[in-house]
């Protein structure tokens, strides 16, 4: 462990660095964040979106650095702005198993709003931005702004929602469809046909990717050498390059 400045959660860093200096509040770096974007504050004036920032802390975290731990004490709730987060869950066999994984925009830890320790372990696969609030801090603002509120109610039945969504998608999606949707999600929102073309970095193994996918291995191995025999991608160890970003996108919605 290495004792850091900070805010709580990070005075204790594990198998990782961040650098004080990029903790920020209310910085003009909030402009365009993924994280204002998001659902729960995409609502918000100007004027809020100021009162957020002022609330959340930017943290950068390496790769394979514990966010926090399963059992840990849950102090406070997460986004990311940029990079990707695993979260796992401690089987009763000694091993953990991926149960989501988090891309920009994405919040996670608001268990820490109804308890008092951490029922999942969250861990970084490529190094990430993250805004991180205080459980207090942020319960405080939503007590003081009722539209934010209201909007972390219906943000909350999305997620219900999203989850139902996730296990009826894992029942009838085909392999195709389930690892070009992942292709998709690993790609910038603002990703365009260009020269180079676009690349993502697999943050996974295949094994990885088949615990999140409900695939073997080799189905998604069949399946991106498919893809690549129709020109979508090309592949280059963990790195894929996506030579056909309409025709990728159409075959994450079939």
């Amino acid at each position: 462990r290495i004792p850091l400045s900070g805010p709580p959660n990070l005075r204790y860093i594990i198998y990782g660095v961040v650098s004080p200096g990029h903790y920020l509040r209310g910085n003009a770096k909030c402009t365009g964040c993924p994280v204002l974007r998001s659902r729960l504050f995409a609502h918000l004036s100007s004027e809020q979106a100021g009162k957020v920032a002022c609330v959340m802390s930017l943290g950068l975290y390496r790769r394979n650095q514990i966010v926090f731990s399963e059992g840990g004490a849950a102090q406070h709730i997460f986004a990311v702005r940029s990079g990707v987060i695993k979260v796992l869950k401690s089987l009763e066999n000694g091993k953990d198993r991926i149960v989501r994984v988090l891309f920009p925009g994405d919040f996670f830890g608001f268990e820490s709003l109804a308890q008092d320790r951490y029922p999942l372990t969250a861990v970084v696969l490529q190094d990430c931005n993250l805004c991180s609030a205080p459980r207090d801090e942020f319960c405080r603002f939503l007590r003081n702004n009722g539209d934010s509120a209201l909007g972390m109610i219906r943000f909350l039945v999305g997620e219900v929602v999203r989850t139902r969504n996730e296990v009826a998608d894992l029942s009838f999606k085909s392999a195709r469809k389930r690892v070009a949707t992942l292709l998709m999600h690993l790609l910038s929102d603002d990703a365009t046909v260009a020269d180079p073309p676009p690349v993502v970095e697999l943050p996974l193994s295949r094994l990885e990717l088949g615990e999140i996918l409900e695939l073997s291995p080799e189905t998604i191995s069949r399946t991106l050498h498919a893809f690549e025999n129709e020109h979508l991608i090309e592949l280059h160890r963990r790195e894929v390059s996506v030579r056909d970003l309409a025709r990728l996108r159409e075959a994450s919605r079939l």
